[in-house]
């Protein structure tokens, strides 16, 4: 493949110093090379990248002047009209407007946005005719703020890892570093102010800006802390001086006071073993893993917080993580990807929004770390999963473009919404007589989903939950594509909470599950169930797991106090809950607190669980978090609680996936007596105990053992966190599930009429007209 490269005129490849964007372009253009294509850059007059060929396109001298950076426009147009047949790719670094001229071209083009995504792009990316035309952001962050349509994705910059050293090992006084240019939005004085609340001394590496405001803020804010010895600056420094410098660091602080699109000095600092302490501004909350490649924080004196405990990060795991992330051939291998004409789409849809379903955002993470093009599609459900995701949303956490909500929400499309609910009521009323209706009474936003789930054409489609399954199996019969339908609760057993619900339930299932090319269950128990009612299916199980880099390392603080924790999205009836207070009050002497996490429906309820309490001072509620900060949070504490009861054949037979989450937090672990429960603690023996669910003394005399000895807590919650570093992780898992979706993939259907059977069966079953 031929591929061009353009890039702004005035800066000089290779860079000289101090430079973010030429060390992309660079870093790309060995890369592209390395993967055998041929490569040539429109840049600055005098650029040099060996291997590649270079096309002058102005003068050096950064930053540019109007009249510079105004010629360069003609040049760029009459240079792409002259050889737009020669190229296979343009990838642009430069203005959007370089790319005018073969817009309309057959050639594949790549913009990529380093900076500000401004009204005035979106808008020019949104109505100028194109061809082959991809977006690309390097943060997520920079694309939420701007909040385009259209097809954008994001790529993040990277570096070339080999050129940097692992320092496995530091000296207990290594110094503290902060690296990059000083302005006050760099905020090079809280650096300073953080280093001096610590007592850890700091090297200062960065050029100082000829700006005078900027000027002005190094003279009276950082030159008269320099003394040389707590703190140093060190001037600019050239790639081998940075290696020097960040690998004897113990950690870079990066307390900045803007949106940086992409810091990539936090991505060259883990590249060296050394955590990064950021405040979380822009990219940051997409660049750093929390507790494993540095610290996020929002507050100074949490600065000074993570700076005590940066000594818990492995620096080997820190280097290494960010390696699979950000190396520089893992960059270039996504943007190759992105244009792949074999490049296969999958669809999620699930009657949750992905806060509530961790189940198939999970999946929906790794797909696209896999180089898939990944469409969710997803529901309002509840308020304080809404709020989570809509701050993901603002942070860049999760990406708009890949999320699309169906059905409306309370907050911001009410009319929808309340349509939406509207219309469930009149398909529950008539289910009784209309299969189509009783396949849109399964939930609330089954009818939006099934609207909307065939305007996403893709090879594969993936439903969470029952209301998601119909529209799932509309589209995959329109493209001829495969289904997965994820089982994560055996539905039939559930509780109903309208009436007729569990026989609509049963004949949705009937009718719906022989079209699913394949179903995963979230437990051996549910598995089996469903295999009794579809033996002809292809039925796998799936462990409710969760990312082995969410593993939590005990800080062998001994503690007097017995802590045991709960948590769920609900706070409500039949948790168990009560179980827990009864059993504590067997317990009146011995130092133990419960913690209750979840989402409070009902202070009526709360004020009743307490009521039962003989000490409701041992009685904590905390509210519901993102679930990628539980694990940390279950750490504080001894004991995780799975209290399911049998009030459905559902619970009796599932696998909470809380038990994985207190698994990974190091947890010991009491679960009641539900079937699928106590075989799962018979099969992993050691990380706790089964208590009677119904039996509160039981449970107590379980909590006093461990309150008394506590060398068996011990080795419960070391077995857990072993146990679940080796197997119980998601890496573990989808070595079982990425061969079941690729095998799928790799069989896509193509033939429209060997289906014509199944797709009139399934037409006829929703009561649809058979095309």
């Amino acid at each position: 493949m031929k591929i061009l490269i353009v890039m702004d005129p005035g800066i000089i490849i290779p860079v000289k110093g101090y430079g973010g964007i030429e060390r992309i372009i660079e870093m790309l253009a060995k890369q592209y090379l390395a993967l055998g294509n041929e490569v040539h850059l429109l840049v600055t007059t005098g650029s040099y990248v060996e291997g590649c060929t270079i096309h002058d396109l102005g003068k050096e001298g950064f930053p540019p002047g109007k009249w510079e950076a105004r010629k360069a426009i003609p040049k760029a147009w009459n240079f792409l009209w002259r050889h737009r047949n020669e190229f296979d790719l343009v990838h642009n670094f430069g203005r959007l407007i370089y790319l005018l001229p073969i817009l309309n071209h057959p050639v594949k083009k790549i913009m990529s946005y380093q900076r500000e995504i401004t009204s005035r792009n979106v808008w020019l990316t949104d109505t100028l005719p194109n061809t082959n035309m991809f977006f690309t952001g390097c943060s997520q962050n920079l694309i939420n703020r701007a909040k385009p349509t259209g097809e954008w994705e994001t790529i993040y910059n990277g570096c070339h890892f080999a050129a940097y050293r692992l320092q496995h090992t530091i000296k207990d006084d290594a110094p503290l570093i902060f690296l990059g240019r000083i302005d006050k939005i760099k905020g090079c004085h809280t650096a300073i102010r953080v280093a001096k609340a610590t007592g850890n001394n700091l090297i200062i590496a960065g050029n100082i800006s000829t700006l005078p405001e900027e000027r002005e803020y190094y003279e009276k804010e950082i030159a008269p802390y320099i003394d040389g010895k707590q703190v140093r600056y060190i001037g600019q420094v050239n790639d081998a001086q940075k290696n020097e410098w960040l690998g004897l660091a113990k950690a870079m602080l990066f307390p900045i006071e803007w949106e940086e699109p992409f810091g990539i000095v936090m991505v060259e600092s883990m590249a060296c073993g050394t955590p990064v302490i950021a405040f979380n501004r822009g990219s940051v909350n997409e660049v750093i893993d929390e507790a494993i490649t540095g610290f996020k924080i929002d507050t100074e004196q949490q600065m000074i917080d993570a700076v005590k405990k940066i000594g818990n990060i492995s620096r080997a795991q820190c280097r290494q993580h960010a390696l699979e992330r950000f190396d520089a051939g893992v960059i270039a291998k996504q943007y190759l990807a992105m244009i792949n004409d074999h490049r296969q789409s999958i669809v999620i849809l699930s009657t949750h929004q992905p806060a509530a379903n961790p189940r198939a955002l999970k999946e929906h993470e790794t797909l696209k770390e896999l180089g898939y093009k990944v469409k969710h599609l997803y529901a309002y459900n509840t308020d304080w999963s809404y709020i989570i995701d809509e701050e993901k949303f603002k942070k860049g956490m999760l990406a708009r473009q890949d999320f699309i909500e169906a059905g409306g929400n309370p907050h911001h499309q009410p009319v929808a919404y309340f349509f939406s609910r509207v219309i469930n009521r009149i398909f529950r009323t008539f289910a009784g007589s209309i299969p189509f209706c009783k396949a849109m009474s399964t939930a609330r936003p089954a009818f939006a989903l099934w609207r909307a789930a065939s305007k996403y054409p893709a090879q594969l489609y993936i439903a969470h939950y029952l209301g998601a399954l119909p529209g799932a199996l509309k589209a995959s019969l329109k493209y001829k594509a495969n289904l997965i339908f994820d089982a994560e609760d055996f539905h039939r057993g559930e509780k109903p909470y309208y009436t007729a619900q569990t026989k609509n339930v049963v004949a949705v299932e009937d009718s719906l599950f022989t079209r699913a090319d394949t179903i995963t269950t979230a437990s051996p128990l549910i598995t089996a169930e469903y295999q009794k009612y579809y033996p002809q299916q292809n039925i796998v199980t799936v462990n409710n797991v969760f990312s082995k880099k969410y593993l939590q390392h005990g800080d062998n603080k001994k503690e007097n106090t017995l802590k045991l924790f709960w948590f769920s999205q609900h706070i409500g009836y039949s948790r168990g809950l009560e179980i827990f207070i009864q059993a504590l009050n067997y317990l009146p002497d011995a130092a133990i607190s419960l913690t209750i996490m979840g989402n409070v429906l009902s202070e009526a309820y709360n004020k009743k669980l307490l009521a039962l309490s003989d000490h409701p001072h041992r009685i904590i509620y905390r509210y519901t978090v993102p679930p990628e900060e539980i694990f940390s949070i279950a750490a504080g504490y001894d004991i995780g609680l799975a209290g399911e009861v049998p009030d459905c054949y559902n619970k009796e037979i599932c696998l909470s996936n809380k038990i994985f989450t207190y698994l990974l937090a190091g947890n010991c672990v009491l679960v009641s007596d539900m079937r699928g429960q106590k075989e799962f603690m018979e099969q992993y023996s050691g990380i706790g105990f089964t208590y009677r669910h119904d039996d509160p003394r039981d449970l107590a005399l379980k909590i006093k053992d461990l309150y008394n000895d506590r060398s068996l807590l011990e080795r419960c919650k070391q077995n857990a966190r072993d146990i679940s570093g080796k197997l119980l992780n998601w890496e573990k898992e989808k070595e079982k599930w990425l061969p079941l979706i690729q095998e799928l993939l790799d069989n896509e259907k193509t033939s429209f009429a060997g289906n014509k059977k199944l797709i009139s069966s399934t037409m006829a079953a929703l009561k649809i007209e058979t095309p």
